[in-house]
């Protein structure tokens, strides 16, 4: 069994999410009435009728900018269709500016013990957001709020089981329509969002199969009544949406389209208010108390936490075929999967517009005064005295088609009394010139009031230096600053949307693989642990209760904002002495945009002995490895070094002993003097074994001190790359 959002099957019953129609209906109390959609249908009807607006606006942008009847106008006039559409490129400017200062989603944690599930969630939200072309969809919605003032972007799951599990995808402003005492930009106070839609009665049947007979007859029959009120169609299971359909006041042809068979769906997201219980986690978390939920009792038992009575909200979706009701069921949503952008709002009535409403009234006195230019140009003022033809060659009425052709041709009366001046024409060239200067202002007067300036578009200014024209670039985004942070909180919204579904699907252990930019490294979240003191079991990393929230990168992700890294960071390195510089220059190449950056700074760090991520397991290991291999190496030395000395030590003895014994003796001079030798070559020996002991001290020593030099170099590396990438 299946349960339907965004017109797609859902299997959300395997995650406990909903609660279908058709196993409580018709007897659900809460399940939403025909009666009720009819009410909130009619209140959309008497909305302000700001979608013609938009539509205007959107037909500006695409060129159409002429009334049928302004055409007409101009071919009676032998006018073409002269428009000099300037609202596209100003709007493609700013269009541009979003898609080159976009960035990146970005999750981060409120406590730093949950750093490594932040990260975790990163790289699934930025696997989501490659997989769902997120940013696309986030694209489309901000070109409609430039546009049209509105635009919406779903964020749901994939109903076809061979696509990627979550989908992100604009939706039209044509097919959305909410609550208009709504206020707040992200709908959180809108108590309903309806979707409305047409299919072909074969496709949305198969989506209700239990439904599937009465949707497909929606789509045949011409005489729909005459089909409800038939016995054999009269079942138990049906008879109450089919007395809906029979109570209804709507009329077919709102829902029904027989020729075509095609049936439209209303899609009703809407919220019911409830006073129940609820439980304050001690990590902030709030959530319903379920007294059927043994985990909720034994806590409540315990005394770890109270259940405190409060009202909120929950959020339901409705299906209906026309004034059928095929499904309705709750959700644990705390949002509508429909993300509204907005651009403008009027104060008053809340009606949303966007730049094109400021730029719609220069531009057709742009148009209008082009036509009017042309019309001069082509226009004739003839005076003529009544004796200035000769009427045996052409009349007045040959001269008046005459004069308006370029190569005109007419004969004059060889007796009129004004020899001069018989025949005044009169091009308007004065008045052209006046018309075509207004229009220049007019077209200047298009960018101020969208607030895009001609530096922004690339255009030749006043301005001269390049400080002056990067402070006219920022003026021009200064301006744009209320609408790009409706956009900002709008991308931001369908990213927490998002991540609400990957972590309502990530219950189980997983290893995560993170690329922080520098290495790679795995991040197990949800592991089961057990409390060695009260046997609780519990999940570390758990991704479920980790207190993570989205927001945007402070860098863009663009290849332009990259290269400008790249050339700000291959300034520094120039600067940076020879022995920094071949540390740096791995990082300089994974900046870069070569295919194998990676590879290349790879095997560079490796012939340098350098470690990317001196935090990271791998690193840790070597540097355990290497201090271990360094003790063990200064261990042999000094045991090679105490060995000889001893040796030294007992050949000394050996040679005392043999001294003495010669001296027992009382050898001859020649043994005194061969004595004598040996005990100054065995205080030589003993010399030359202190002398190496201490070179050994010595030894030991430059070592100590390289060692703490390496680290001072590797301390004063990280702080200049800290500095690198805080620039």
């Amino acid at each position: 069994m299946s349960a339907v959002t965004g017109f797609h099957i859902l299997d959300a019953e395997a995650a406990g999410q909903v609660t279908h129609a058709h196993d409580k209906a018709p007897f659900d109390p809460a399940a939403l009435k025909v009666t009720q959609l009819e009410r909130w249908l009619d209140e959309i009807r008497n909305q302000p009728q700001w979608r013609r607006e938009a539509d205007r606006a959107c037909d500006y942008y695409d060129g159409n900018q002429l009334s049928a009847e302004a055409l007409q106008q101009r071919a009676d006039k032998g006018l073409g269709e002269l428009i000099t559409n300037l609202i596209a490129p100003t709007v493609n400017a700013v269009l541009g500016m979003e898609a080159k200062t976009r960035t990146d989603w970005q999750v981060g944690a409120d406590d730093d013990k949950y750093a490594e599930v932040a990260d975790a969630l990163s790289a699934k939200l930025h696997e989501a957001e490659r997989e769902t072309q997120a940013d696309r969809a986030n694209s489309d919605g901000y070109a409609a709020m430039i546009k049209a003032g509105f635009g919406a972007v779903e964020v749901s799951r994939e109903s076809n089981p061979f696509l990627y599990p979550y989908r992100v995808a604009y939706i039209h402003r044509s097919e959305l329509f909410w609550d208009w005492h709504s206020r707040k930009p992200d709908w959180s106070d809108a108590r309903y969002v309806v979707r409305k839609k047409t299919f072909d009665a074969d496709h949305i049947a198969a989506f209700f199969p239990k439904y599937a007979e009465i949707i497909r007859a929606a789509g045949n029959w011409r005489d729909w009544s005459d089909y409800l009120t038939l016995d054999a169609r009269m079942s138990a299971d049906l008879q109450y949406s089919l007395d809906q359909g029979l109570r209804t006041s709507w009329d077919d042809m709102d829902w029904r389209d027989v020729d075509r068979n095609r049936v439209t769906c209303f899609e009703v997201w809407y919220r019911v208010w409830v006073r129940g219980l609820v439980l304050r986690l001690p990590g902030g978390r709030v959530i319903e108390f379920n007294t059927k939920n043994r985990f909720h009792r034994a806590v409540v038992a315990a005394g770890a936490v109270q259940p405190h009575a409060a009202v909120y909200d929950k959020i339901r979706c409705a299906f209906y075929i026309g004034p059928i009701r095929v499904q309705d069921f709750a959700t644990n949503r705390r949002r509508f999967p429909y993300i509204p952008f907005f651009g403008y709002r009027e104060d008053l009535t809340g009606v949303p517009y966007g730049l094109i409403r400021s730029m719609m009234s220069p531009q057709d006195e742009i148009n209008a005064r082009a036509a009017k230019m042309m019309w001069l140009l082509n226009a004739r003022r003839v005076q003529a005295d009544s004796d200035a033809l000769d009427e045996r060659f052409n009349t007045m009425s040959d001269a008046s088609r005459e004069l308006a052709r370029a190569d005109a041709f007419v004969v004059t009366n060889p007796s009129r009394q004004n020899k001069v001046n018989a025949i005044r024409v009169d091009e308007n060239m004065q008045l052209s010139q006046q018309q075509f200067q207004i229009m220049q202002e007019r077209k200047a007067a298009i960018q101020e009031a969208a607030g895009v300036y001609a530096a922004m578009m690339g255009q030749q200014t006043n301005a001269s230096s390049g400080l002056a024209i990067q402070s006219l670039v920022e003026q021009g985004v200064t301006t744009l600053a209320e609408i790009n942070d409706n956009y900002r909180l709008s991308r931001r919204h369908v990213g927490e949307a998002l991540l609400e579904l990957i972590k309502e699907d990530m219950t189980d252990q997983a290893e995560i693989l993170v690329d922080t930019g520098l290495a790679k490294r795995r991040v197990a979240v949800n592991i089961p642990k057990r409390d060695p003191v009260t046997g609780q079991q519990y999940k570390e990393n758990d991704v479920q209760t980790a207190p993570v929230k989205v927001a945007l990168s402070d860098v863009p992700s663009t290849s332009t904002y990259r290269q400008q890294q790249f050339g700000q960071f291959a300034e520094i390195l120039k600067s940076m002495p020879p022995q920094y510089q071949a540390l740096l220059i791995p990082f300089a190449l994974e900046m870069s945009d070569f295919s194998r950056r990676k590879e290349m700074a790879e095997f560079l760090r490796k012939q340098l002995g350098i470690v990317a991520d001196p935090n990271s397991p791998e690193a840790q290991a070597a540097d355990k490895a290497a201090q271990s291999a360094n003790a063990q190496a200064r261990e042999l030395e000094t045991n090679k070094a105490q060995a000889e000395i001893a040796e030294k030590m007992a050949r000394a003895e050996k040679l005392q002993a043999e001294t003495q014994a010669l001296l027992n003796r009382q050898e001859s001079d020649d043994s005194r003097t061969q004595l004598q030798k040996a005990h100054i070559q065995q205080e030589t020996e003993l010399k030359k074994a202190q002398i190496k002991e201490e070179g050994a001290n010595q030894r030991h020593a430059k070592t100590a001190a390289a060692e703490r030099k390496v680290q001072a170099f590797a301390a004063d590396l990280a702080q200049l790359v800290d500095e690198i990438n805080q620039s």
